[in-house]
């Protein structure tokens, strides 16, 4: 075997470990609810009878929510349901405090990528938080660029 095929051989294995690796810690990295500060915009939902069905309803919308940088997470009352591949016990316990502190009516919360509440909702409604993210300046520099 020559030299430049076993140095082949062994770039190939060092990218194909290293891609191993970096799809086994995909999302290691968010230990924290406040880790996907200006990464991410968040919706938060308290699941009850007001919010039934909100995840198939998200899972439904994957690509708007993907566009607008969209992360997710459902209390069900049973555990936490998100579009993230792994949600660490941290991160559900920072969801589950935080939909602790608001009022009952309160289901549904926006957080935009700067860490800052930008709506409470009684229930899920997936059109007025694109239009409310759309309207962010943020937003809207993003749309531009894309």
């Amino acid at each position: 075997m020559s030299f430049n095929s076993v140095l082949t051989i062994k770039q190939t294995m060092l990218t194909l470990a290293l891609a191993l690796i970096t799809l086994t810690t995909h999302g290691a990295d968010m230990n924290r609810l406040n880790d996907y500060q200006w990464k991410n915009r968040l919706i938060l939902v308290q699941e009850a009878s007001e919010t039934e069905g909100v995840v198939e309803t998200l899972r439904g919308a994957h690509a708007e929510l993907d566009d607008r940088d969209i992360i997710w997470f459902v209390n069900t009352g049973s555990g936490l349901v998100s579009n993230q591949a792994t949600v660490s016990g941290d991160v559900e316990n920072d969801v589950n405090e935080l939909l602790a502190k608001v009022r009952s009516e309160e289901r549904v919360l926006l957080i935009g990528k700067d860490g800052w509440i930008k709506s409470r909702e009684p229930r899920l409604d997936l059109d007025a938080i694109f239009r409310r993210t759309d309207a962010m300046p943020m937003r809207m520099r993003e749309m531009r660029t894309d």
